[in-house]
């Protein structure tokens, strides 16, 4: 069979005399981009690549360069011999998984997903394929991430404690996803904060699809403020501060940390691989050799890292 998988510019899947990139470096072939982080964006673009309408706009916020085909999301779209379809990744807003399919066989590329429900964008879509391309950022046993909604609760908590002691508080957070997820989160406990100028666009953008969001103006002065996060360990004022990531269940940021993540704890990856049901799975992006070796002793389904120039032919799936 002439379908092989191989990752070294992104990941690249090759179909006969095709070839499609997955989140690559350089879009020099057709090419997906799943969501607007800067570590999935291409950093130079000779073929214009295809992505949702949200993460074009987003990644043209950072990058002015950034010029794409948009693609509907669930809806395949047809190719040389193959078909591609996006479907939600639950990510970040516009954040999608791609299903190709060829050959009677069907290759799913997750990019970064999140099982659980976020309040800024749809909740994933799990579908079965032949072969699961999954991220591994949390695949170590050790990280379990606690229930959202207990961590948005003690989020709030803290953050009334701190302004009953009128304190002013800095919230380091992701300025594209996990930032926006803040200011939902602080507008629900009727907080309405400020923010950094890159959270402003990014938020202003949420808004244009439909996210309500609400943030002070630029001149107005605020009580809580919103920052990229990782400028908070570097801010010395009056303010407390505290940080928003998956990371604060084992890492120390010198300040006050809340385990929200935008990923897939390692509970929520073994449970997404078993309900996509796939012959074979390989593991990319975080502690892939870790999940490839759990996948094989808990799920007793054939997976390993596809390492960068690792390239493997759809013959070994079957």
């Amino acid at each position: 069979m002439s379908f092989t998988v191989s990752h070294g510019n992104g990941i690249a899947v090759k179909y006969k005399n095709q070839t499609i990139l997955l989140d690559p470096n350089f879009s020099d072939f057709t090419s997906i981009v799943s969501h607007a982080h800067s570590d999935h964006c291409p950093e130079e673009i000779i073929k214009k690549p295809y992505c949702t309408e949200e993460t074009a706009e987003f990644a043209n916020i950072r990058n002015p360069s950034f010029h794409s085909h948009v693609m509907k999301e669930g809806k395949s779209m047809k190719f040389d011999g193959f078909s591609v379809k996006l479907i939600s990744a639950g990510h970040i807003l516009g954040s999608t998984q791609t299903v190709i399919e060829a050959d009677g066989k069907s290759i799913l590329y997750t990019g970064d997903f999140k099982v659980r429900e976020n309040l800024t964008c749809k909740k994933i879509d799990i579908q079965h394929a032949d072969v699961l391309i999954t991220e591994a950022t949390y695949g170590y046993p050790a990280y379990q991430i606690p229930d959202s909604e207990i961590v948005r609760r003690e989020f709030v908590k803290w953050v009334e404690e701190q302004l009953k002691k009128n304190k002013k508080i800095n919230v380091g957070a992701y300025s594209l996803g996990k930032a926006q997820e803040a200011i939902k989160i602080l507008n629900d406990a009727k907080i309405v904060p400020q923010v950094s100028d890159m959270v402003r666009k990014f938020s202003e953008s949420y808004r244009k699809f439909g996210i309500k969001l609400d943030f002070l103006e630029k001149d107005e002065d605020g009580e809580v403020f919103i920052k990229p996060m990782h400028v908070i360990p570097q801010t010395k004022s009056d303010f407390v501060n505290c940080v928003l990531t998956g990371w604060a269940v084992s890492r120390d940021y010198g300040c006050q940390g809340f385990a929200l993540s935008d990923h897939a704890d390692f509970r929520e990856l073994m449970e997404f691989v078993e309900a996509v049901n796939p012959k074979r799975v390989y593991c990319v992006h975080g502690y892939e050799n870790v999940l490839a070796k759990e996948i094989r002793r808990r799920l007793k389904i054939q997976a390993s890292t596809l390492t960068h120039r690792q390239q493997k032919l759809l013959t070994d799936f079957s």
